[in-house]
């Protein structure tokens, strides 16, 4: 009966062929758990030491599994197959729809050929190879309590907002990572950077001519090395700005891999611009990158303000996933707390307050974390100072090439621009002061002081009468 009242607090738990819908940090988030979903019911024979004794998997298999074990092969088309490839080549926004087609197509493809395939092996003359039988059963598949149709509908209704909300900031750093990652396919390909360039290295102007790509492969190295330390600060500070991840300290002034392969995703994106914004910035004598790395700074900045008024707004903050049982611990400790006993009614009742408590919570140890100090905070509050002008609790750091120090903030000036840090509360603490303010709990909680005095004033009386007793004899 309790356990009863308690589902009622999370509806959308009726029932048993739904999953919560799942929520993503990014894209490529979804494409890799999507495909790793096992969705279609195989029986494996393996060979054995024997004719006779052969091993035997059955179980559901996932879409990785299937497109790349080769002896699924027979199973899937060759147009399915260019279709998952193209999902992995492009983890972007519009993939959500074709990872949704791909499932049913994989579905359609096994089931709508040969049941079975074996396996042949290979073996010699005297000692023939054992060969693997892989038989798909389509009523384990279509009868799953999570069928491979749940599970498309699942990732067709996810909401991709707030993903393509947090990608949009990271996406420079982001893309310098992916760069970094295919760096040897990208240099075998085109000597220069951009998708636009030819593999001869020529680019097209704004007037429609063939000249010379501005950025090479190697520029993202050679065009900085011989920069002294003040200036690589100076766009060390730019590239933080526009997405790129924060530098240490010991590593201001030093252009390194991490600088190198944000640059490449900055030359590319310059290259590819349809303004012609490289051609326009070496017009004016300025490095061909200028107006790219410029407005990825202006975008970056524009969304991280959009993302702050939204989530000032509450609308980035989602309901906590909570389930009866956490409700009923985290309502019954605090009862115990308190003292008091809560019934099956009263579970349901304060539900809710429970939900809130995980929700505030999470988001008071969001904005905790918040407030503490980055290396990003520390980089875009340094600045060049006279050694005269250097406060109390600030650092100077000589650079090559700087005619002052670089000042790094004080910590004072840091926490001053984080504003007061928040203060971390558990679940625990939160719903036991929202239960503690309720006028029915405080009855309680009066109620039972009133029986303790009782039971204190009877036990003391009882104690003072066998006292009496034992003097009289």
């Amino acid at each position: 009966m309790e356990d009863d009242l308690i589902d009622e607090l999370l509806p959308e738990e009726e029932g048993t062929t739904e999953e919560p819908q799942k929520k993503y940090a990014s894209i490529a988030e979804l494409i890799s758990q999507s495909f790793a979903q096992p969705l279609y019911f195989f029986t494996v024979e393996t060979p054995g030491p024997t004719k006779t004794a052969r091993g035997t998997i059955e179980k559901l298999w996932s879409i990785t599994e299937v497109m790349e074990n080769t002896d699924f092969s027979e199973f899937i088309s060759d147009e399915t197959r260019a279709k998952y490839a193209d999902i992995v080549a492009n983890p972007n926004v519009d993939a959500q729809a074709k990872v949704v087609e791909l499932i049913t197509d994989v579905y359609d493809d096994i089931s709508t050929g040969k049941k079975q395939y074996v396996v042949e092996a290979e073996g010699t003359f005297t000692q023939p190879g054992k060969d693997t039988i892989i038989t798909f059963d389509e009523g384990k598949t279509t009868g799953a309590t999570f069928s491979y149709k749940d599970f498309a509908e699942g990732v067709e209704n996810t909401s991709t907002e707030e993903i393509v909300l947090a990608e949009e900031v990271e996406e420079a750093s982001q893309t310098a990572q992916d760069i970094q990652a295919a760096q040897g396919a990208i240099r075998t390909s085109h000597p220069t950077w951009g998708y636009k360039t030819t593999k001869q290295g020529y680019i097209q102007n704004s007037a429609g001519d063939l000249v010379r790509a501005p950025f090479w492969k190697g520029n993202e190295y050679s065009m900085f090395s011989d920069m002294d330390p003040s200036e690589v600060f100076a766009l060390q500070q730019k590239m933080v700005r526009a997405g790129m991840k924060a530098p240490t300290v010991e590593q201001y002034g030093q252009w390194s891999d991490t600088e190198a392969n944000f640059m490449s995703a900055v030359f590319i994106k310059a290259a590819d611009d349809t303004e012609f914004s490289w051609e326009k910035d070496m017009a004016a004598g300025l490095p061909a990158y200028t107006t790219a790395l410029q407005e990825l700074m202006d975008e970056v900045g524009q969304t991280e303000d959009f993302i702050k008024l939204l989530n000032e707004a509450n609308y980035l903050q989602s309901e906590p996933n909570v389930s009866p049982a956490q409700i009923q611990q985290l309502l019954d400790q605090a009862a115990a707390g308190l003292g008091i006993t809560l019934t099956a009614q009263n579970l349901v009742d304060y539900g809710n307050l429970a939900v809130q408590a995980y929700g505030q919570a999470a988001a008071l140890e969001k904005d905790f974390q918040g407030s503490l100090i980055t290396d990003r905070d520390v980089i875009l509050g340094t600045t060049y100072k006279d050694i005269r002008a250097v406060g109390e609790g600030e650092f100077p750091r000589y650079l090559k090439g700087a005619a002052v120090p670089l000042v790094l903030p004080s910590y004072e000036y840091l926490m001053g621009q984080k504003g007061p840090q928040p203060e971390v509360k558990s679940a625990l603490e939160i719903v036991t002061e929202a239960l503690e303010a309720r006028p029915e709990i405080q009855q309680q909680q009066a109620a039972n002081e009133d029986l303790q005095d009782i039971k204190y004033s009877t036990n003391l009386f009882e104690a003072s009468m066998g006292a009496i007793e034992l003097g009289d004899n």
